[in-house]
Order: structure tokens, then C-alpha cells, then sequence
């Protein structure tokens, strides 16, 4: 358990550096377009936590409505279920995927499930409940503006011969062609590193 330790520490690291470095902005963290990744190397096992807005890993921010946007959540979902897609690494290595957790934006899923019931209920008749539809937009957009839906995931490997990761590409950009930066922050064997990846410099070395 100590490379999760270790990894929460360097996501704390990370949020504290970026609250610092964008005092004078009120949502300077939360970026469109540039996502942010954790990463622990310790002894066999590598630990990769990637977060980035939901805008640009699903397309939208609010909480899946229609049928099509439900789909393309599912999508995204199973999009960041597939790491090997998003990140490749040196397969002298041996690194194999061991274990997935999907941090999804749950906070603004469970406050739209509550909106819809709440309409739902109480406007029956299509134009007063298209017109609670378009108030419920505008107020939702105020409650993304405070809040900004991010998600992301956090992927766990234990790599067969450790010393050959030397390096990761970040091969996600193709993914998501929307996304234009990754601010890194790791623990390495070699000491701690931030940096930052773009689609024209996406390997990380160390």
C-alpha cells in the first residue's frame, strides 16, 4: 500500500502547487484542455493517476441526459478502461495492468439526478417542463462554473523487469484530441519531477 500513499501524497503535492500557482485566478486549476498526471515508480509497481476536465475526456460537462450523451459517456467510460490506448510504455519492461479505478465526476451526476426527479414531478405539462429544462441549464451552467465536473482514473501496473521503465509516452493526445497539456508530478526512483506533456513532447523520461 505504500506506492498509494505515496501516490496521494503526490496528487495532495499537486493540487497545493497548483492552488499557489493560481491565487489570482478563481478556477485557475481547472483548465479546458489540460489535464494533470500523477505518477509513483516504486520497486515493481507503477501508479498512474490521470485527471482531466470532463469536457474534453467525454465532450460535455453535465451530466449525461439524452440517450446519445449517455452513450458517449458510456464511451469515455470504457475509453479509460483501456489504458493501453492512453499511455505505452518500454515492453522490455513487462508492465502489466493489475488494477483500475474510474473517478468519475459523481458529485455532478447524483446533483442532476436530483434536478431531473425534481422537474420531473412537479411540471407534468411539455412546455412548462421544457421551460424548467431551460432554467434548469442556466442554473446548472452557473453550478459548472463553480464547480467544473473533472474525471479521470487511476491505473495500477506491476512491471516484470522495473529497471527497463525508463519512460512513458503519453499516447492519449490522439485519444483526445481536445486535450492540449498534461501537468506531470511524480515520485521516482531518482526523486521527485513535474513537468508537462504536449501532444509535440509526450514522453516522459527518467
Amino acid at each position: 500500500m505504500k506506492a498509494v500513499t505515496l501516490l496521494l501524497a503526490v496528487a495532495t503535492f499537486a493540487a497545493h502547487a497548483n492552488h499557489d500557482e493560481h491565487e489570482s485566478h478563481s478556477h485557475g486549476a481547472h483548465e479546458h484542455g489540460h489535464g494533470h498526471l500523477n505518477l509513483v515508480v516504486d520497486g515493481d509497481q507503477l501508479m498512474i493517476e490521470l485527471q482531466a476536465p470532463a469536457a474534453d475526456l467525454v465532450g460535455f460537462e453535465h451530466a449525461a441526459k439524452s440517450d446519445e450523451e449517455k452513450a458517449q459517456y458510456a464511451k469515455a467510460v470504457a475509453r479509460l478502461q483501456q489504458p493501453d490506448a492512453l499511455f505505452r510504455f518500454d515492453p522490455a519492461a513487462g508492465c502489466k495492468l493489475t488494477q483500475q479505478e474510474l473517478q468519475a465526476a459523481k458529485e455532478e451526476h447524483d446533483h442532476d439526478h436530483d434536478h431531473d426527479h425534481d422537474h420531473d414531478h412537479d411540471h407534468d405539462h411539455d412546455h412548462d417542463h421544457d421551460k424548467a429544462a431551460s432554467d434548469k441549464h442556466e442554473d446548472h451552467h452557473d453550478h459548472d462554473e463553480a464547480g467544473h465536473a473533472d474525471m479521470g482514473a487511476m491505473y495500477t501496473y506491476t512491471c516484470a523487469t522495473p529497471a527497463k521503465l525508463t519512460g512513458l509516452e503519453a499516447t492519449l493526445f490522439s485519444v483526445y484530441p481536445s486535450l492540449e497539456k498534461l501537468s506531470v508530478q511524480g515520485i521516482l526512483p531518482t526523486g521527485q519531477t513535474a513537468g508537462e506533456l504536449t501532444p509535440s513532447a509526450n514522453k516522459l523520461s527518467w
